[in-house]
């Protein structure tokens, strides 16, 4: 791509940016992007086919920056266990801020789900080895007892996931008028509690 076309695409997301922040996730449209820098939607559509995309890549560097100096954060914490739940309780309230500025419906939460998850495998598969490396440093320091920190992570990954997406779909069943983002991080903090109190090394 050239310098105009990255010039062009650097233009979109600022305009995205500025879009999103105004009307929220849900409401914004290609075609209010389109129109807040002057192009035609074919020209928008030759550069982002979906307004997902163009969400994500508009803010990506944001959020990868932001989960960086949560790490750092949570680095400040020399056990493994409490370190690694002081990360996850942060990133969770991370989560919520972006839902809550951007006006990200329960309804689009639900739906673009797995599209969302394809879009971060790169950041989840980072997610999973973060939680790892914690888990072996334990393993090395005789916090946890000897496993396979590779698993143990990524289930951690998975149950988190699985905990926020059935508190959307029991949102969106029930008709409540808004997410318990609350409920969210006190279940997820138990059910990861539960797997590193399973592999804690037991003291003989």
């Amino acid at each position: 791509m050239g310098k105009k076309a990255e010039a062009k695409k650097e233009l979109i997301l600022e305009a995205a940016k500025s879009v999103f922040g105004k009307l929220g996730y849900s409401k914004a449209t290609l075609d209010d992007i389109a129109q807040a820098i002057g192009l035609k939607k074919p020209t928008l559509y030759y550069y982002y086919k979906s307004k997902e995309v163009l969400f994500v890549e508009a803010f990506s560097q944001e959020w990868r920056e932001s989960l960086h100096r949560l790490r750092l954060v949570a680095e400040e914490e020399r056990d493994p266990h409490k370190r690694l739940l002081r990360y996850i309780r942060s990133s969770l309230q991370y989560y919520q801020e972006i839902v809550t500025q951007h006006t990200i419906s329960i309804q689009v939460l639900i739906e673009t789900r797995s599209f969302f998850q394809e879009l971060f495998k790169e950041s989840r598969a980072k997610e999973a080895n973060y939680y790892a490396a914690i888990i072996k440093e334990g393993i090395a320091n005789s916090t946890f007892a000897f496993c396979e920190a590779e698993r143990v992570g990524y289930s951690i990954m998975v149950v988190k996931d699985l905990i926020q997406f059935d508190e959307f779909q029991r949102t969106s069943f029930h008709h409540l008028p808004a997410i318990d983002f609350q409920k969210i991080e006190q279940e997820v903090l138990f059910t990861v509690n539960l797997i590193l109190q399973g592999i804690r090394k037991q003291v003989e």
